[in-house]
């Protein structure tokens, strides 16, 4: 015993204590009922996390206002955000012939926010990227592009501010878990 000192013995201590925390909660995590859309991360952004506690949440109805080439393009939208992870749906009412509607995914992360759109394949938008910041207030604006051979790109916000995460009576709180 004495050529362990008492760094090491609380070092051990500690990480028996941790590795009981994670063995423990995997268990009680691996018995509560699983639902694809919160527990997986293929329908949304790469690096999400659906348990991730956040600043901001962006449940619901909005409307992306895009400027492309002097003129302002409004899409209505609607998230989904699992803690840092969005999904939802993006309606693009001036495709050809009668606009399309598709999945969104994305990420969330403090005050940075990224959701893409896929266009049919074949179409000259591609993949359209928004790239956006969400100022102390909640409101949202940035940038986007497209991968397709439009090479379209421009600046966006949202109508409606996000809201913050936590509810009032938390107030104290900076960061909450999100869900639908």
């Amino acid at each position: 015993m004495k050529g362990i000192s008492k760094a090491m013995l609380r070092t051990c201590a500690g990480l028996a204590v941790a590795a009981a925390a994670v063995v423990g909660g995997a268990g009680v995590a691996s018995a509560a009922p699983a639902s694809p859309a919160a527990t997986t991360t293929s329908h949304y952004g790469f690096g999400c996390n659906p348990y991730a506690r956040e600043q901001w949440n962006l449940n619901g109805s909005n409307t992306v206002n895009a400027v492309y080439l002097g003129s302002t393009y409004s899409y209505s939208v609607t998230f989904r955000q699992y803690g840092s992870c969005l999904n939802g749906w993006l309606t693009d009412s001036y495709y050809p012939p009668s606009g399309v509607t598709g999945p969104i995914y994305g990420t969330i992360n403090g005050n940075h926010v990224v959701f893409s759109f896929r266009y049919p394949f074949g179409s000259i938008q591609g993949t359209r990227t928004f790239n956006g910041y969400i100022n102390r207030w909640g409101f949202v604006s940035g940038y986007w592009y497209e991968t397709g051979s439009e090479h379209g790109s421009g600046s966006f916000y949202l109508s409606r501010s996000a809201r913050h995460a936590c509810p009032p009576w938390e107030w104290w709180a900076p960061y909450c878990q999100i869900f639908p």
